[in-house]
Formats: structure tokens, C-alpha cells, sequence
């Protein structure tokens, strides 16, 4: 049973050495029975996951006091570095001299993770422009908190195209999905490694600039406004968080300054201190 068996199965004595795997194992890992034995299931556990590695005897003593069987997700590393995911059941086995051994039991959940991945991007990302959405942007700001912590300044953009109901109306729907495509490109390939950039919805895209004061976040907003196809442009709120002061509210502020941009007369931005930028009228074809 122990080597026909489709799950994945492997005996490691007192010192967490593999002495026993079937060929479930085998094929989970990607390595023959020759080279796995004698050796820790550490060697080929992902780094991220060694940590709870480590911590087993612990955790299986735990749920041993709960009368239940160890369960962990985990991902184990194949020779060629293919990642492959697991969920282990471990549990102590009886080994001679009275040792205390461990049985792991491994079902592969590869593709259900691989799935779950697909469908979290999916949710994160608009279809249209393959940027975050606002779901994912805020997802991924959670992810940065403490960004700015580190670093100086923060700065936090809205900006919106200008006049794109008209643009739609007289050139078509797909020409303004292509537009919408066209800036959103451009100025993906204009920011950063670590900048954020989403479509908040219709014709309005947030963007966050870790690092960037007033005066950096002014010149990149000069950039993106020079990428614009057709002699269109967008209107802009931008500031930096400021101490003690949350992403919300540093978003609600720069909201009201993209409002502010675009009731003084569009392709501009605008900032705290009543600070306006307008940009060149030249725009890329």
C-alpha cells in the first residue's frame, strides 16, 4: 500500500533524515530514492516555508495535545526549480529502539494553488489595460504600509483623461479603449520598479510613487502627459502622506485636488499650496 499508493508518503527517523519515500514522494520532489535518502526534507523545502520547517517537533507536540494530526501547506523545490505545492499531514511513528519517527503524508496541491493564483490575478487586474484594478492597487498598498517608513516621502496621484466621453463619441468606443491601452502601456514602461499604477475605473488611474516628493511626483506627471496618443491630455490632484496620516486620507485630499484640476480648465495638476502645474499642449501622435 505504503509504495503503491497515488499520495505522496515519506518516513524520516529521530533526526528528520528520510530512511523510507514511495514514488509519489519521489515524483513530488523530482528526485530518485537514492538521493533522497539520508538526507532532510529541508534541503528541498522552499525558503519561505523553512521557518515552519523548523518549528515541526513543536507544532506536531501541539496538535498532539489537541488529540489531532498536524496539517501545514508547504512547498518543496524541485531540482530544476519548479515549485510544487504540498499538504502534509505529519505524524509520529514508532521506530526501533523505542525512537520516535515521523510519517509525512503529502497530497499535491499544485494545481488548485495554480488556480487560486490565476483567479486572485484576475481579480486584481483590469481586463482592459492589465493594470491593478483598484481592488489589487489597494491590495498591494496594504502590501507597502510600511514603505514609508522607510523612505522619505510618499507621494500619491489621481488623474483622469480629459473630455473622454467626447473622445468616444466621436471616434468610437474601441478608439477609446485603445487610448485607455496606449497610456496605460506607456506609462507602465515610464515608472518605476515599485511605483504603483491602476485603473480606478473609467478614464481615472491612481498612482503611488514611494520615494517621490512634490517635485519628483510633478516631473513624472510631466512624463505621462507626454505619452498621451492624439493630442489628449488628463488632469491630475497629487501630495505626499503626510506624519501620522493614513493612504485615505492623502487619497480623499488628492482627489480633491484632481477635482480642482479639472474645474480651473483640465490638463494641469494640481497640489497642496494651490500649486498648479500645466502641461505643454504638445502631445505624442
Amino acid at each position: 500500500m505504503f509504495e503503491c499508493s497515488p499520495v505522496a508518503q515519506a518516513l524520516a527517523d529521530e533526526e528528520g533524515l528520510l530512511v523510507l519515500a514511495n514514488d509519489a514522494y519521489c515524483r513530488l520532489v523530482g528526485r530518485d530514492l537514492g538521493s533522497l535518502m539520508g538526507r532532510s526534507s529541508a534541503e528541498f523545502t522552499h525558503p519561505d516555508d523553512l521557518g515552519e520547517h523548523a518549528m515541526m517537533g513543536q507544532l506536531m507536540a501541539a496538535a498532539a495535545a489537541q488529540g489531532e494530526t498536524l496539517r501545514v501547506e508547504k512547498r518543496y523545490v524541485r531540482p530544476d526549480g519548479e515549485i510544487r505545492w504540498g499538504w502534509v499531514s505529519v505524524a509520529p511513528a514508532h521506530g526501533p529502539v523505542g525512537r520516535t519517527w515521523t510519517m509525512a503524508i503529502v497530497h499535491d496541491t499544485t494545481d488548485r494553488r495554480q488556480a487560486e493564483d490565476v483567479l486572485l490575478t484576475e481579480a486584481a487586474t483590469d481586463a482592459l489595460t492589465g493594470l491593478l484594478n483598484r481592488r489589487g492597487w489597494r491590495q498591494q498598498l496594504r502590501q507597502l504600509s510600511t514603505a514609508w517608513n522607510r523612505v522619505d516621502h510618499f507621494a500619491l496621484v489621481m488623474l483622469d483623461l480629459d473630455h473622454f466621453k467626447a473622445y468616444n463619441d466621436a471616434r468610437g468606443h474601441p478608439a477609446g479603449d485603445r487610448l485607455l491601452v496606449a497610456f496605460a502601456a506607456g506609462a507602465e514602461a515610464e515608472l518605476r520598479e515599485g511605483d504603483l499604477l491602476a485603473r480606478w475605473g473609467g478614464e481615472e488611474f491612481a498612482l503611488a510613487l514611494p520615494g517621490c516628493d512634490r517635485d519628483q511626483a510633478a516631473r513624472v506627471l510631466e512624463h505621462l502627459a507626454a505619452l498621451l496618443p492624439d493630442h489628449q491630455s488628463f488632469s491630475a490632484g497629487y501630495d505626499t502622506i503626510r506624519p501620522g496620516e493614513s493612504i485615505g486620507d492623502c487619497l480623499e485630499r488628492v482627489d480633491q485636488y484632481l477635482y480642482r484640476a479639472k474645474t480651473q480648465g483640465r490638463n494641469q495638476a494640481v497640489t497642496a499650496f494651490s500649486t498648479t502645474l500645466r502641461f505643454s499642449t504638445e502631445r505624442a501622435d
